[in-house]
């Protein structure tokens, strides 16, 4: 899969290199074959035309938005932008893959069995992502959303799902794992968590929880919280007078107040710290939710390391895990028939 990925990198910058710098581009890799997209609504003809299984890799820029209807793979570019002059010197730019517009992540079903294997990493949504069907075996790595919703809104019901994972991810608004048994939500930032339903199973593991309701139902480990809210309609009451339920777990997480923690069912370990002036007291795409050095080896987690998003076994980054361009120089125009072209590529993060 990395040398597949790899070619369509270079493919890529061979496309780019032959129309223009900023082009849009999508590829769909089905097999040994693949098939170009250009312009903004790239992604929703790629998508149109997939296959399970097959992939789909966006560059850098802003794509319509489309829904994801098949299990397939998306690598975008990342969520990240830096385009500053020293970032450029040091060879570190990123130019992130936008989804402009709302969508709905509704996989067919293949033979009356939902389709499993949904992947998407490297992404930036403004608007609300939500899965609107049972969603099975599905990832979300390095992305960047405004809310994430699983919730179908024919019936009006939370969605179901099953073996969904969420890591190194940035939820700038709210996260609502609905019906989900079986997910895992790791070294990631989120300011709203919502609910779930009473027979859901979810970890929640390494992150920085802003608002965590108490709605929801789950194993907390090595978080750091901030407030609970109780949870109805999105109405919210008074933010300090709100308890995780009765049915959850915490171990060693950090809490502004341990009355979060008052009515689960076990807990042990768990630290009360100040967290005023501190990054945690709110959410911003920019922080990057570091300990103090002093708090590093005083709040450890279950595992000895550091509670939040940089400790368990895959801190917190923002590396893709396929190779990126981070700087490219094309010339304007050709000299002898040649056009000089500079690209800088970053490896992937194979930690994941």
């Amino acid at each position: 899969m990395k040398k597949v990925l790899f070619s369509l990198v270079m493919v890529c910058v061979a496309i780019s290199s032959a129309k223009a710098q900023d082009v849009l581009l999508a590829t769909l890799q089905k097999g040994e074959t693949t098939q170009y997209f250009y312009g903004s609504d790239a992604f929703k003809e790629a998508m149109e035309v997939a296959e399970n299984g097959n992939t789909i890799t966006l560059g850098a820029g802003t794509y319509n938005a489309t829904d994801i209807t098949k299990a397939v793979s998306i690598y975008g570019n990342g969520y990240e932008m830096r385009a500053d002059t020293t970032s450029q010197k040091e060879g570190n730019m990123a130019f992130p893959t936008q989804i402009a517009g709302e969508f709905a992540i509704a996989l067919e079903a293949v033979n009356d069995t939902p389709a499993k294997g949904l992947y998407i990493e490297g992404i930036y949504s403004a608007d609300r992502v939500r899965i609107i069907k049972h969603l099975s075996a599905a990832s979300f790595v390095k992305c960047r959303f405004q809310n994430l919703t699983f919730w179908d809104t024919e019936n009006k019901n939370m969605t179901t799902s099953d073996g969904v994972s969420i890591m190194h991810c940035r939820i700038a608004a709210w996260l609502e794992p609905g019906d989900s048994q079986n997910m895992v939500v790791s070294n990631s930032i989120i300011n709203y968590l919502g609910s779930n339903t009473t027979t859901s199973s979810i970890l929640l593991q390494n992150n920085v929880i802003i608002h965590p309701t108490d709605g929801l139902i789950g194993i907390f480990k090595n978080n750091i919280m901030l407030d609970g809210i109780s949870y109805n309609g999105f109405e919210f009451s008074n933010h300090t007078q709100s308890s995780l339920k009765a049915e959850c777990n915490a171990y060693n997480n950090i809490c502004r107040d341990t009355y979060l923690l008052k009515s689960v069912i076990a807990q042990s370990s768990n630290y009360q710290v100040i967290l005023e002036g501190t990054p945690f007291r709110e959410y911003s795409d920019e922080s990057k939710y570091l300990l103090p050095n002093d708090w590093l080896t005083k709040y450890v987690g279950t595992d000895g390391t550091q509670v939040g998003i940089y400790g368990g076994s895959s801190p917190f980054n923002t590396i893709l895990t396929i190779p990126t361009i981070v700087s490219k120089n094309i010339a304007p125009k050709t000299e002898n028939g040649k056009l000089k072209v500079s690209i800088t590529v970053k490896v992937g993060d194979n930690t994941l």
